[in-house]
């Protein structure tokens, strides 16, 4: 059973998002998040942080777009979903520039990316991965003859052919009455 310090803890706990919004700055219309986001109990907000003109993961099909974040903690238990909802509704924010993350979510995400911009271009230009002589032999056409025919030598007999079963339209039918005549 919980003690009463566990349950004041659990009544004291906050929820942190981080909001990322292309396009739209968000700093002009702090005032309607703000509001919004009092369905939830709001804490805290920080200031809106500008990032880099690039292509975002969260925004794909805007390309290299201007974009800010900032966090939101709200006291009341909700989900990123809800949140995105919420600002879209009451803030008027269009879904196409909004996108809601656990602030832990979107720290390991960051953290994803940023591991995994240790190289430069595409990978098949890496000199490492050109091709090497006999590879074809390993991967391509012969590769795929030379398997069928070691299929064709290892065959496996095929059970001898059976008579076809008879069905009961097979049956010949009687020529009395199941009456009795």
């Amino acid at each position: 059973m919980k003690s009463l310090n566990e349950y004041i803890a659990d009544l004291n706990t906050t929820y942190t998002f981080r909001v990322k919004m292309a396009k739209q700055d968000p700093s002009k219309m702090m005032e309607q998040i703000k509001s919004a986001l009092e369905t939830y109990e709001l804490v805290s907000v920080t200031k809106p942080k500008s990032m880099p003109v690039m292509e975002h993961q969260e925004f794909p099909k805007w390309g290299a777009c201007e974009c800010w974040q900032f966090d939101v903690e709200v006291a009341y238990p909700t989900t990123t979903v809800q949140i995105e909802q919420i600002l879209r509704e009451r803030a008027g924010m269009s879904p196409e520039y909004v996108c809601v993350q656990t602030k832990d979510t979107a720290e390991l995400t960051q953290a994803a990316e940023e591991a995994g911009k240790d190289h430069e271009g595409a990978l098949l230009t890496d000199d490492t991965l050109k091709d090497t002589p006999g590879a074809q032999e390993l991967v391509g056409q012969t590769r795929i003859d030379s398997m069928l025919k070691d299929l064709q030598k290892h065959s496996v007999p095929v059970a001898e052919k059976t008579a076809a079963g008879k069905t009961t339209n097979d049956v010949p039918q009687g020529t009395t009455s199941p009456m009795g005549s």
